[in-house]
């Protein structure tokens, strides 16, 4: 299991993992930053498709050679976003990843039906990964970017991703809390009854390799002081790590929270497809979309 960032990068790098990532729109300096150190420690290579002469002066400054890169001048986000798509659909790239453009845009590219990119009955889907530094351990927050309002077949696929992928991550049995406002099934309420069909799909082995609870509230999936307060018993509250938001609003909050006001390390995963998609905010530090990358090479 892993417990931090840090564990990840290592064991990407100790297992000689090592792919090629096609950077749409990467005339950033956190994307490049970020890059740069990806190459350093001999995890990934990659095609830099941007604004040349801004790739070019930011390498500069990051201590690189642009002559040691492979560079293609495309200053429009839409046309690099199509290229980089393409490049990953011929295998001239491995990955394909988000610089500094519209996520809307990134994945418009993406999801080309001529690509091949997704099977046919695929449901794109985003997890946010951090790292609870007080508790010394990962977690993981879905969906926080693509799915506005998912009905219960959506968040049912929505978990079965998330699960896949903290098996990935080295926990073999997560556990998932369907986040609601309140903790019991309240019929007026959608999320409530989609947290309760979750729970019982679990409960009859539709959903497996995991526990799932719900609904839960926030407090009760993350605090077992708060479960105890309340009188609810589950074998989920106190100790999720997975948390699945009932919305995108809400997922989307929850994400930038955890890093802006808990101040948690992150990486953003778009599951689904026939690889991972690289994404993160444009606003990200470098850091996470580092982090990012190591994640997508597990």
């Amino acid at each position: 299991m892993f417990n931090s960032f840090a564990d990840i990068l290592e064991h990407v790098k100790t297992a000689g993992i090592r792919k090629k990532g096609a950077i749409a729109a990467a005339h950033d300096g956190d994307v490049l930053a970020s890059a740069a150190d990806a190459r350093r420690l001999g995890i990934m290579d990659f095609v830099l498709i941007g604004e040349v002469g801004k790739i070019s002066q930011i390498l500069k400054g990051l201590g690189e050679r642009p002559g040691d890169w492979e560079i293609i001048d495309e200053d429009d986000e839409a046309k690099a976003a199509a290229l980089a798509a393409r490049m990953v659909a011929d295998g001239r790239a491995d990955l394909p990843v988000k610089g500094i453009l519209h996520t809307s845009i990134y994945l418009r590219a993406l999801l080309n039906k001529e690509l091949g990119l997704l099977g046919k009955k695929a449901l794109l889907s985003q997890a946010t990964v951090y790292e609870d530094t007080r508790a010394g351990r990962l977690g993981i927050v879905t969906d926080c970017v693509i799915n506005v309002a998912p009905d219960y077949e959506a968040k049912f696929q929505i978990v079965r991703s998330a699960v896949s992928l903290a098996h990935r991550l080295g926990i073999p049995e997560p556990k998932v809390a369907i986040l609601a406002p309140v903790e019991t099934v309240n019929p007026s309420m959608p999320e409530c009854v989609d947290a309760a069909m979750l729970s019982k799909a679990c409960e009859r082995g539709e959903l497996r390799g995991c526990t799932v609870d719900g609904p839960l509230s926030l407090d009760l999936a993350l605090s077992r002081e708060a479960a105890v307060t309340k009188g609810v018993r589950s074998a989920v509250a106190g100790q999720a790590d997975i948390l699945v938001a009932p919305n995108l609003v809400t997922g989307n909050v929850l994400d930038k929270a955890i890093r802006l006001l808990a101040g948690f390390q992150t990486a953003g995963a778009i599951l689904g497809a026939k690889m991972p998609f690289i994404a993160t905010s444009r606003s990200d530090s470098a850091r996470n979309k580092l982090n990012t990358m190591a994640v997508a090479l597990m």
